[in-house]
């Protein structure tokens, strides 16, 4: 897992989170440990760029003022019309204890399948996966370059490591091949 720095701001009880959002930040939450939730703000270009970067699971470094938090990014909202984040929930990740979180999926060998004219049909796109925040991938790669038309992949069939367990069921089908000429 990545780890990438954040600068973020205590928000205060008073502040609209519109008003917010307008003047370029977004709402976030810190949570977690023996702490109670804080709120906070934090750029929304800074935040943005960073998600672009590295994506949605990484360990980030949170600055609040003068205090250093180890924090993973547990939920992003986005509004349904414009897709922009519009608040962000940030779990403490200090004591390394066991946490669950979806992992995205990284189809790995697709321009493969469709030189020889097949096409994949993903069928999800994250697997939902638990173990320590150290040990848990920003991606899981799925190598579908060999496959052939009418062969599938299931959860079971994926490389994950030992030191996380998968949550889904293990027969949950991740993608099939189907020919392109029908």
């Amino acid at each position: 897992m990545q780890v990438k720095k954040l600068n973020v701001s205590p928000r205060q009880d008073d502040i609209n989170t519109n008003q917010l959002r307008k003047h370029g930040y977004v709402p976030a939450i810190y949570y977690g440990g023996d702490e109670k939730p804080r709120k906070l703000t934090a750029s929304k270009k800074e935040l943005n760029a960073l998600i672009a970067r590295i994506g949605g699971n990484a360990l980030y470094e949170i600055a609040i003022e003068n205090d250093v938090k180890w924090a993973i990014l547990k939920d992003v909202q986005r509004d349904p019309v414009t897709k922009e984040i519009i608040h962000v929930d940030f779990l403490d990740a200090a004591d390394n204890r066991k946490i669950s979180m979806s992992v995205p999926l990284k189809f790995e060998g697709t321009d493969e399948l469709e030189s020889k004219g097949i096409i994949l049909q993903r069928q999800i796109e994250t697997i939902n996966v638990e173990g320590c925040v150290n040990t848990i991938p920003s991606y899981i790669s799925v190598n579908v370059g060999n496959l052939k038309v009418g062969e599938s992949i299931r959860i079971g069939d994926l490389k994950i490591g030992n030191d996380i367990q998968v949550l889904d069921p293990l027969d949950k089908l991740v993608a099939v091949t189907i020919s392109a000429v029908t």
